[in-house]
């Protein structure tokens, strides 16, 4: 049996069927495998890439538009802290302030661009330092002087325990140190000054002088000998000029120099404070 070629009927039948399933059939990409391109992440960075807790940074991201944005803060041994930066316009360029609100440390800042199923990944570092706080102030009760003069010219002892500054009186405390020395002993002004204040306390200080240090500190000497003192009142003196001697005047139990160093003046105000002498007499000695 002979079969020719279909007839006109058949192919007007056929070609439509063809047309219907081609464009039926599931388009594909081309050059990936039938998969759809990710994104572009072209580049991340985080200026100032030092900052202080709290303190702002800029997030600046290159990335193909329409991509999500996340920005993760990682460091080790702790959750990530994120931060979404929302979707790159069609400039491709996302620029975001945060603030900087972590604990300080070395943290990996890395942010993420995702589109069509796809996430890729830049980093930049980013460290959160705490500043220095500035040293605390110098206690009051700290001696002050950089250079001076020993007070008593002569042979001399330091005594013991209750010869020290702070040691049990009768009612109060000892306000200086004791130097014991033979009476008549010269006793000099460790530095330069004025002198603030001259007088007789029997049953106290004695004869007993007060000098206003060039260094802002005020110099007292005490149980002075009778009919030494060589200074007067509001008269200038130079650092180690005579004062007086070692006496016994006043409440005093045996020759000796009783040594003050006040901060902010000598009973001026309350915020006159005695200090320890000792370690500036050891300095000067």
């Amino acid at each position: 049996m002979y079969i020719g070629c279909p007839s006109a009927d058949i192919a007007g039948v056929l070609l439509p069927l063809f047309l219907i399933a081609l464009l039926a059939a599931p388009a594909h990409a081309s050059g990936s495998g039938g998969a759809l391109a990710g994104p572009t992440a072209r580049s991340f960075s985080v200026k100032p890439e030092v900052v202080a807790p709290g303190a702002n940074v800029t997030f600046a991201v290159r990335a193909t538009p329409g991509a999500r944005l996340r920005v993760d803060l990682l460091v080790p041994g702790q959750a990530a802290v994120r931060t979404s930066l929302g979707r790159v316009g069609s400039s491709g360029i996302v620029r975001r302030t945060w603030t900087a609100a972590v604990p300080a440390g070395k943290y990996t800042a890395r942010v993420a661009v995702t589109g069509a199923g796809t996430t890729r990944y830049l980093r930049a570092p980013l460290s959160v330092v705490a500043p220095t706080p500035p040293p605390p102030p110098a206690p009051a009760t700290l001696s002050t002087a950089t250079s001076g003069l020993f007070p008593v010219q002569g042979l001399y002892s330091l005594g013991n325990e209750g010869s020290r500054f702070g040691a049990g009186r009768p009612g109060h405390s000892h306000q200086g140190q004791d130097v014991a020395a033979a009476e008549g002993t010269p006793v000099v002004t460790p530095r330069g000054g004025t002198v603030h204040w001259i007088a007789y306390q029997e049953k106290g200080a004695g004869h007993y002088v007060v000098i206003a240090g060039d260094d802002g500190r005020h110099y007292v000497f005490m149980h002075l000998q009778a009919g030494s003192i060589l200074v007067a009142k509001g008269a200038p003196v130079a650092a180690g000029q005579r004062i007086g001697s070692v006496g016994n005047t006043g409440a005093s139990e045996g020759p000796h120099l009783h040594f003050e160093i006040w901060l902010n003046g000598w009973w001026a105000t309350k915020a006159s404070t005695p200090i320890d002498p000792l370690p500036d007499l050891l300095a000067w000695a």
